[in-house]
């Protein structure tokens, strides 16, 4: 029994050294802390909020994945917290989950500039001490309830919403920019509605699939501001083929910009209202390159488009429309851009005494 813990610390403590390693050659100056709350993990943590409790502003905390959420938790500091990718096939079938993050606390600290990415997130809300949460960046992960700028209209500001997988239609799963100026949403995949949104603020180049049942489908709720919100370049795709149009509720309409619709229920031209704006593509198919099931089969999907796509090109910046537009290097696995993803780990003695050294072989792959 002995041999066999020695062996699993071991291989526990291997790995976090490895990833350290890892995150040093692109981090400088900064201290990376590790949380685990598997047994007998090797890490420097078991809870997400004792890390925090540690660090100070600027630090990096990679959370491993287990089959245990790590639960809700508040950042009262700057921080960059980092998954492995939201597939949970990255890691023999389990995810970096956490579950209603809450940005700054009692006292109004300043978090702006925290950093989300490569995680399997509930919740993300600025509460109502929360003024000091600007340039929020929620990036390459997978959302299942939803995103909240605080709002008070002076502390969420200038957030980027980029490379996510936000799942479930449920109404609980939106984001929401109430009163927050300047948010940049591009290149993610929504489920949901975005609520709120004015004129100061971006969405492009994402993919909208709407599940709405009957009639018309709302994508913005309760526009606001003085001229209508930048939206260029999304897709929106429809899955029931009683839906017959985009509605946007609020003060201020909507114009759209080089975008594509389409019904997937059907795919007939008069099926769907054409958008208002100019360059927009009503109701055509977008010619994924594989829906080997449905929309929402995320992780089997590929929304790279075929080389007939009328999607090809036809962006504002003459680029694709959709989630690989601008260039962008979508990962449906949800993987940190930058950081080296390991690929292979094999051990080669798979009987340790104790004393004896564990030969294992790492191999990793550096993500664009």
């Amino acid at each position: 029994m002995k041999s066999a813990i020695n062996k699993n610390n071991r291989f526990a403590s291997l790995l976090t050294c490895m990833l350290l390693l890892f995150c040093a050659q692109f981090i400088v100056a900064q201290t990376v802390r590790t949380v685990d709350n598997r047994p007998q993990s090797g890490a420097q943590y078991t809870t997400v909020a004792a890390a925090i409790a540690a660090s100070i502003p600027g630090d990096i905390i990679y959370i491993h994945p287990s089959t245990s959420s790590y639960g809700n938790f508040t950042i009262d500091k700057t921080l960059t917290l980092i998954g492995s990718g939201h597939d949970p096939s990255n890691f023999g079938g389990i995810r970096s989950t956490i579950g209603t993050v809450t940005l700054a606390g009692t006292g109004n600290p300043d978090v702006s500039g925290t950093v989300f990415t490569g995680l399997n997130i509930g919740h993300i809300t600025a509460n109502s001490f929360g003024s000091q949460s600007d340039n929020i960046h929620i990036i390459n992960n997978r959302i299942t309830a939803g995103a909240d700028g605080y709002f008070n209209g002076t502390g969420s500001d200038g957030w980027i919403i980029e490379g996510n997988y936000f799942d479930s239609a449920a109404s609980s799963n939106n984001l929401n920019v109430n009163f927050c100026d300047n948010w940049n949403i591009r290149n993610n995949v929504f489920e949901g509605q975005i609520i709120e949104l004015d004129h100061t603020s971006v969405v492009t180049n994402n993919l909208f699939i709407n599940a709405d049942s009957t009639g018309p489908a709302t994508i913005f709720e309760s526009v606001s501001g003085v001229t209508s919100p930048i939206v260029t370049n999304n897709m929106f795709i429809f899955t029931d083929p009683d839906v017959t149009e985009i509605v946007n509720t609020g003060a201020t309409a909507v114009t759209y910009t080089n975008c594509l619709t389409w019904n997937a229920g059907e795919g007939v031209a008069s099926d769907l209202v054409a958008l208002s704006g100019s360059g927009n593509l009503d109701n055509m198919d977008p010619e994924f390159t594989s829906i080997p099931s449905d929309l929402y089969d995320f992780y089997n999907n590929d929304f790279t488009l075929l080389g007939s796509s009328p999607a090809i090109g036809a962006g504002t910046d003459t680029t694709d429309l959709g989630i690989f537009g601008r260039n962008f290097p979508f990962d449906n696995n949800g993987r940190p851009h930058s950081m080296p993803y390991p690929e292979l780990m094999t051990i080669l003695n798979t009987v340790v005494q104790p004393g004896q050294n564990l030969n294992v072989q790492f191999q990793a792959t550096q993500k664009n």
